[in-house]
């Protein structure tokens, strides 16, 4: 048995030629759509590069400028409060009105201090801690010194004092 030869027919002819003229019209189409979508592609890609790019520059800037302010606010930071501990309060048994000022006349002692830069306390430290310990501080009818056992430097002073009863 034999299989009839369609392509002699011209049906058959012009559906395989409309078949392939499709085939090729699509692949054109295809190629077409593929390429303008790649473009735009690209052309988003390479515009974001540059948003990123910029931004990066912008980062880099602020992160310089930033590091620069710190460097200059580090120079300038101030004593903005100042804190007085007692080590030694509730071994002397004091009480809370002649703790309060013991703290308020110590506090009176340093208030030119408030305000000044952490660099130009640091330096007169010193100064500071022997100003306090050499004071005899009158709370009613008693007298106290202090003696300073630490000093912590920061935004807020504190200072750690023990409380010394005077004789004289």
């Amino acid at each position: 048995m034999r299989v009839p030869p369609y392509y002699e027919r011209p049906s058959v002819k012009r559906f395989l030629a409309g078949m392939i003229l499709g085939i090729i019209i699509g692949w054109f189409f295809f190629v077409y759509q593929y390429g303008q979508v790649y473009e735009g592609l690209v052309f988003r890609i390479s515009e974001q590069e540059a948003i990123i790019n910029g931004l990066e520059d912008d980062i880099e800037l602020l992160r310089s400028e930033q590091s620069r302010l710190n460097e200059e606010n580090e120079k300038k930071l101030t004593i903005q409060e100042i804190d007085i501990l007692f080590s030694n309060d509730r071994r002397l048994r004091l009480n809370q009105l002649t703790l309060l000022d013991l703290k308020q006349q110590v506090l009176h002692e340093l208030q030119d201090i408030k305000g000044r830069d952490i660099e130009t306390v640091s330096r007169m430290s010193d100064l500071m801690i022997s100003n306090l310990e050499n004071k005899v501080f009158r709370t009613g009818d008693k007298r106290y010194q202090l003696s300073v056992e630490q000093v912590h430097l920061h935004t807020t002073l504190r200072i750690y004092v023990k409380i010394i009863p005077s004789n004289s």
